[in-house]
């Protein structure tokens, strides 16, 4: 089996970049230490330290395979993804069988693929494929990340070449290729001190504040859309009307939401990635005040523990609200088809929030515990 990031297959908003994950999968409920366990947790800070934050980075939203709403056989819906989505991206760490099953299947498209596996871990000779290799560091990952971040700037540009079994496919001409592994660990020296942590942490946190701003906006627009609407779905649920009188109402709820709805998944989608890329400097961060002593961590140090807990606090109100817009919007999608999209946006855009929830927790646990 393997894991799988996607987003719907037919989005509503048709400038909306797909993309499938493939990637070794573990069992997250396996006895701890066992090999699926730690399959699994390897897995996820892979997603979630390089994957999610470079997709982020372009407004590509990637979901897990929990992730899928639709109903259907779960191997349809993977062959599907690997056969049309924009982009793959595929984790050949551990030469996983799946994997190397749905790789073959997508160097048959010609369509972008990306490669990225960790030193030491790859099942076969990868020199004329463009791989991107990174140690399980955190300055590993970091570079890792930026160099996946590249590698789709490369693919929304359509700078990519399709790979021999494509071209042979096609017709097209088969050139060689340079061997091209890019080694995603840098010198040490390049990796960021703890001043450049804190710096980042201070830069990033401005930046989140924006997204939260943006999720709130667009929340606000739904809800208002759904006022809006509420007399007409009154008059249709007057005794005696027929139930063709909701169509309308629901034709032109699911118009109202479509862009802001759409809007939220991507901001949603933006603010986790920023949340993951700012776990490094903020962990940093809380291991230099856990060193001080308590009357040492008065001024900036309290400031920015403080800081920490009223993220976490305000984020669980942003989980708390999506949660209910989501549950209602559950209903109104089994009401009409026309709703379907926006129900999906919003049903990603809490997935993609609650999925960094653990990571927020952790850091007002700390932070609580420091203060």
């Amino acid at each position: 089996m393997s894991t799988v990031a996607v987003t719907d297959a037919k989005p509503e908003d048709p400038s909306m970049t797909t993309c499938f994950v493939i990637a070794p999968i573990g069992n997250e409920h396996a006895p701890n230490g066992s090999p699926e366990l730690v399959a699994y947790e390897e897995n996820l800070e892979i997603y979630e330290k390089v994957i999610l934050p470079a997709c982020a980075r372009h407004g590509i939203v990637p979901v897990r395979a929990d992730g899928i709403a639709e109903t259907g056989e779960i191997t349809e819906q993977i062959c599907r993804h690997v056969l049309q989505d924009d982009i793959v991206i595929a984790d050949l760490t551990g030469g996983n069988a799946n994997v190397t099953y749905e790789l073959g299947i997508r160097h048959l498209t010609g369509k972008p693929i990306i490669h990225i596996g960790e030193h030491g871990q790859l099942p076969f000779d990868l020199s004329l494929i463009r791989t991107i290799m990174f140690k399980r560091s955190r300055s590993g990952l970091v570079s890792a990340r930026r160099d996946l971040e590249t590698a789709l700037k490369g693919a929304l540009d359509n700078r990519f070449e399709p790979l021999t079994p494509a071209r042979i496919l096609f017709g097209l001409p088969v050139v060689p290729s340079p061997a091209a592994v890019v080694e995603a660990e840098p010198d040490d020296l390049e990796a960021p001190g703890l001043l450049d942590r804190f710096a980042r942490v201070e830069a990033q946190t401005e930046a989140v504040g924006e997204t939260t701003e943006a999720i709130s906006g667009f929340m606000t627009v739904i809800a208002e859309a759904t006022l809006q609407i509420g007399p007409v779905m009154e008059r249709a649920a007057q005794p005696g009307t027929p139930m063709s009188a909701w169509l309308p109402a629901m034709t032109e709820l699911a118009r109202s939401m479509a862009e802001p709805a759409s809007g939220l998944r991507e901001a949603c989608t933006r603010f986790a990635g920023q949340m993951v890329e700012m776990d490094a400097a903020v962990q940093a961060a809380f291991d230099v005040i856990e060193t001080m002593p308590p009357e040492q961590r008065s001024g900036s140090p309290t400031g920015f523990l403080e800081q920490m807990i009223s993220t976490a606090e305000s984020t669980h109100e942003v989980v708390s609200v999506l949660g209910e817009v989501e549950v209602g919007m559950r209903w109104l999608v089994k009401m009409s088809r026309e709703l379907r999209g926006p129900g999906r946006d919003l049903t990603a855009a809490v997935k993609q929030v609650s999925g960094v929830m653990a990571r927020i927790a952790d850091w007002e646990r700390r932070a609580r515990a420091l203060i």
